[in-house]
């Protein structure tokens, strides 16, 4: 298997945030984000730069992420799932999860992020208030919370499964690595998730 290099993620929130008791969904809006993603604040952020950055930043990491987890899951599956039984529904909440975070990103790239550059360029140029252009958007974008709330319902069902993420005591490496790389990458789609659903889709819902 190749190594896949992680990005190394700043402390971005705070650690008592990542429990299944408060990851819940509509929490993604009450936390400070690190600088890159302060980046709202600045007069010149716009949808195709945020888009970019998503898609260049969080997506790429998610992709590469889920590749090096899924492969975690079935070798510490095979060495410690008659002891941890757990990690049969583990290994199987990652494959639909994955499934759906990754087509989920998928549509974005190729349906709705390109759909949000189009009419967010058309309300510039024909102004803000129409509202032929806007309602479609704005129900596009009521499906993507959706489908983001999903998203967070398999990150506190893997929270539940593991006990949090603790580790076992007779856990080898590669369970520790996988429960490591799980935190990770729950770290960076909670931003991601951040990104989309209160900046980007704030954005074009000012508009």
């Amino acid at each position: 298997m190749n190594t896949i290099q992680l990005i190394n993620l700043k402390n971005t929130v705070s650690e008592n945030y990542f429990t299944a008791k408060n990851l819940n969904d509509a929490d993604i809006s009450r936390h400070e984000i690190n600088d890159a993603t302060n980046r709202r604040n600045n007069n010149k952020l716009n949808a195709d730069v945020l888009i970019d950055y998503i898609i260049k930043t969080h997506h790429a990491f998610a992709k590469k992420s889920t590749i090096a987890i899924y492969n975690l899951t079935q070798k510490v599956a095979y060495r410690h799932s008659e002891k941890h039984v757990e990690l049969k529904k583990f290994n199987e909440t990652a494959f639909l999860f994955f499934h759906h975070l990754l087509n989920q990103m998928l549509k974005e790239e190729q349906s709705l992020f390109p759909y949000v550059r189009q009419i967010m360029s058309e309300l510039k140029y024909q102004g803000k208030n129409n509202n032929a252009i806007i309602q479609p958007l704005k129900e596009k974008l009521q499906l993507q919370q959706a489908e983001l709330q999903k998203s967070f319902h398999y990150l506190k069902t893997f929270r539940e499964i593991t006990n949090d993420y603790k580790v076992p005591q007779d856990a080898c490496s590669y369970y520790t690595s996988l429960f490591d790389k799980m935190k990770e990458l729950e770290s960076d789609l909670v931003i991601h998730f951040h990104l989309e659903a209160d900046i980007l889709f704030g954005l074009c819902n000012k508009s």
